[in-house]
C-alpha cells in the first residue's frame, strides 16, 4: 500500500506483474543489525555470561519455524547457573557490548551465506561496514538501556509483582525460557527492584532472532493485513512500538516509516479488539544515530485508518484490475530529509522517484522499453534461431477437429475435468488433455468418439518434443458441425519458440540452501524484451547448468522453449533440448 502511494504504476509492476527489486547489501545490513540486537535482548546478564557462545540460548522451532511451545526441553534458559548480581548501569552497559562483539560476527556469517545464495541478490557482502554496523548495535543497546534505566527508576512499574509471580502473557519476550514457564525467574528478588530485574521487566516483545522469516507477525482479525513489529515495549503500563532502522534517515523512505508506525498502531488496536491504544511510536535510527518521535494516532485517526486500508485492500486485491492503464505513471514527489529523518521539504523534479525505481527500463516516465532486447534472428551456435517477442507469444489457441480414443471424463469433487483423447483433422492427430492445475471444467456431455468439437483457449504445448493441447478452467470445449470448423491446423500449430529478454526478477532455484518455498523445485524467472513481459520455468530436470549464474539485468535468450501458461500468462517452459545462452552480464 506504501508502495501505491508512491507510484501506481510500479505497485503495479510489483504486484501484479510480480516483478521484485534485487536484494542488496543495505537489506542485508538491516537484518544482521536487528538480529544481533535480538539475540542479546534475549540474553541475561544474570544467566549469560559476557563471553558465552553464541549459541547458548538457540531456540527449538516446530516445523512452521516458530519458538515450539511443546518442546520445553529444547530451551537452555533454566538448566543456566545464575551468575552474581549486575551492580551497574555501566557494568550492564559493558556486558551488552561483550554480547555484541559475541554475536554481530556469527550473524554477518549466517546472512552473508543467505545473501550469497540468494538469485536476486547484486553487489557484494564486502560492500559492508563491520564499524558501521557494530556502531549501530551499540547505539540501539543504548536505547534500550534507557529503558531499564526508566524501569529501574520506577521501581520496576506497575509489572513488578506479576513478573517477580511467574505469570507470563501467552507470547511473551523471547528469554530462553519456555514459553509456558510459570515459574518465577531465577533473578527475582526481594524489595526494591534490581537492575537485573529491570532488564527483564523491560525486554520488549520481538521476534525470536532464530524464528523463520515472516512467522510472528501479526494478522488482522479478517486475514486482509499482516505486518510484523521490531519492538514492543509495555514495562510502564503503555504500549510503545519501535521500529529499529539500521540507516541515517536522510532520504525518502523516511516518509513512508511515518506511515508504516501509524499503521502498525492501527494493526495493534485492531487485533486488540479497538480496547489498546498505543501511545508512544518510535524510529530508532541506528546510522544517525537519532530517536525520531512520532505522534500516536488517537481514536478518530485509528477509525479514518481502518476505512482507509480497508478501501484500499478492496481496491488493490479483491477487486483489483489487471489492466496496467488503470496504474498510472504518476509517482509522488520525493520528499527530502537530513539525517535522523528530519523533514527538509519536497524535491522540485516531480520524475526524480523514477531516477532509483526497479522499473524504470520499462516505465514511460523511464527508458520505456528503449535498450532492452529485441530481435527477428539469433545467431547462436552455428545456426540462426528466430526469436518471438513477447507482444507476439501465442499461447492460447482456438483448434478444432474429430474426436478420437476418448477416455471417459471424470469429474473432480472440485468441479475439475479429467479427460484425453486424440484430436483427429484428415490424417493429422494431436493428443488432447487436461492440465495438471487448474484442470478444465466448461466441457460438453455431448462429447464422445467421432463428434467434432471446437477447443477455444487450449494451450499448445510439448512433452519430449511431442506436440499435444492442454485444457484448463479458461478453455471451453463445444460440439459443432464439421462445416463450422476454425482456428488453427495441426500441421501448423506452433507449440514452441525461443525468446530474448532481460532478467528482472528470479523467484526460484533448485539449488537455493534457503529455499522459501516448499513446493516442487524449479527455476523461474520473468524477462522483458522491447515489446512485453515473458514468463519462464524450468523443473528440477531441465534446469541448464549456467542457470546458476544468472543475475538479474543479464541479457539471455531462451531458445527451443515450450509454449506454457503460469496463471493464465504467457510463459516459455524449459525442455531437455532446450537452451539458455547469457548474451550480456548486467555490469558489462
Amino acid at each position: 500500500m506504501l508502495q501505491y502511494a508512491a507510484c501506481p504504476r510500479s505497485w503495479y509492476h510489483r504486484r501484479v506483474d510480480l516483478l521484485r527489486g534485487p536484494q542488496v547489501p543495505a537489506m542485508m545490513r538491516g537484518h544482521i543489525v536487528e538480529n544481533t540486537v535480538s539475540r542479546i535482548l534475549r540474553e541475561s546478564p544474570f544467566l549469560v555470561p559476557a563471553d558465552a557462545d553464541s549459541a547458548i540460548l538457540t531456540s527449538p522451532l516446530d516445523a512452521d519455524e516458530r519458538p515450539d511451545r511443546f518442546n520445553p526441553q529444547g530451551f537452555n534458559a533454566p538448566a543456566l547457573t545464575p551468575l552474581a548480581p549486575c551492580e551497574s548501569l555501566d557494568a550492564l552497559r559493558a556486558w551488552a557490548r561483550a554480547r555484541a562483539d559475541i554475536h554481530l560476527p556469527a550473524v554477518k556469517a549466517h546472512h552473508v551465506e543467505l545473501f550469497e545464495d540468494h538469485p536476486m541478490s547484486v553487489g557484494s557482502p564486502d560492500d559492508l561496514d563491520d564499524n558501521r554496523m557494530h556502531a549501530m548495535v551499540l547505539a540501539t543497546l543504548d536505547w534500550h538501556i534507557e529503558e531499564v534505566e526508566k524501569c529501574l527508576a520506577a521501581e520496576g512499574g506497575p509489572q513488578l509483582a506479576t513478573w517477580r509471580s511467574g505469570t507470563l502473557t501467552e507470547w511473551p519476550a523471547p528469554d530462553g525460557f519456555p514459553l509456558d514457564w510459570d515459574e518465577p525467574h531465577p533473578a527475582v528478588a526481594a524489595g526494591a527492584c534490581t537492575l537485573d530485574e529491570a532488564w527483564e521487566i523491560a525486554r520488549p516483545w520481538f521476534v525470536d532472532p532464530d524464528a523463520g522469516t515472516f512467522t510472528l507477525g501479526a494478522i488482522h482479525p479478517e486475514h486482509w493485513f499482516w505486518g510484523e513489529y521490531d519492538f514492543v515495549y509495555s514495562w510502564d503500563g503503555t504500549v510503545s512500538i519501535v521500529d529499529l532502522k539500521a540507516a541515517v534517515g536522510d532520504n525518502d523512505r523516511s516518509a513512508g516509516y511515518v506511515r508504516q508506525l501509524e499503521m502498525y498502531a492501527w494493526l495493534w488496536w485492531t487485533t486488540h479488539g479497538g480496547t489498546q491504544r498505543v501511545t508512544n511510536l518510535r524510529l530508532w535510527y541506528a546510522g544517525a544515530p537519532n530517536v525520531k518521535v512520532i505522534p500516536a494516532p488517537d481514536e478518530e485517526r485509528l477509525a479514518a485508518l481502518d476505512v482507509e486500508l480497508r478501501d484500499a485492500y478492496e481496491q488493490l486485491f479483491t477487486h483489483r484490475s489487471t489492466d496496467i492503464e488503470d496504474y498510472p505513471a504518476t509517482p509522488s514527489p520525493m520528499q527530502l530529509f537530513t539525517a535522523g529523518g528530519v523533514s527538509a521539504g519536497v524535491d522540485a523534479d516531480p520524475l526524480k522517484r523514477c531516477e532509483t525505481c526497479d522499473h524504470a527500463s520499462i516505465c514511460p516516465n523511464g527508458a520505456g522499453r528503449v535498450g532492452l532486447p529485441q530481435m527477428e534472428t539469433l545467431r547462436h551456435a552455428g545456426r540462426d534461431w528466430p526469436i518471438v517477442n513477447a507482444a507476439d507469444l501465442v499461447t492460447r489457441v482456438t483448434i478444432c477437429g474429430e474426436v478420437s480414443g476418448l477416455q471417459s471424463p471424470i469429474k473432480g469433487d472440485d468441479g475439475g475435468i479429467t479427460i484425453k483423447f486424440n484430436l483427429v483433422q484428415g490424417v493429422d492427430r494431436i493428443e488432447v488433455k487436461n492440465c495438471f492445475f487448474p484442470k478444465p471444467r466448461n466441457i460438453t456431455r455431448r462429447i464422445a468418439n467421432g463428434v467434432h468439437v471446437r477447443i477455444r483457449n487450449a494451450r499448445p504445448t510439448e512433452w519430449f518434443q511431442v506436440p499435444s493441447v492442454e485444457m484448463d478452467d479458461a478453455t471451453v470445449l463445444e460440439i459443432i458441425d464439421p462445416g463450422d470448423a476454425d482456428g488453427e491446423s495441426i500441421v501448423g500449430l506452433d507449440t514452441a519458440a525461443s525468446v530474448v529478454g532481460r532478467v528482472m526478477t528470479i523467484r526460484d532455484t533448485t539449488w537455493q540452501k534457503h529455499r522459501m518455498s516448499d513446493s516442487k523445485p524449479k527455476w523461474r524467472l520473468a524477462l522483458q524484451d522491447g515489446t512485453g513481459l515473458i514468463e519462464v520455468v524450468a523443473y528440477a530436470f531441465a534446469v541448464p547448468p549456467s542457470a546458476r549464474s544468472v543475475r538479474p539485468g543479464d541479457d539471455v535468450a531462451i531458445l527451443n522453449g515450450v509454449y506454457s501458461c503460469f496463471f493464465d500468462k504467457p510463459e516459455i517452459k524449459f525442455q531437455k533440448s532446450t537452451r539458455l545462452a547469457i548474451l550480456r552480464r548486467a555490469e558489462d
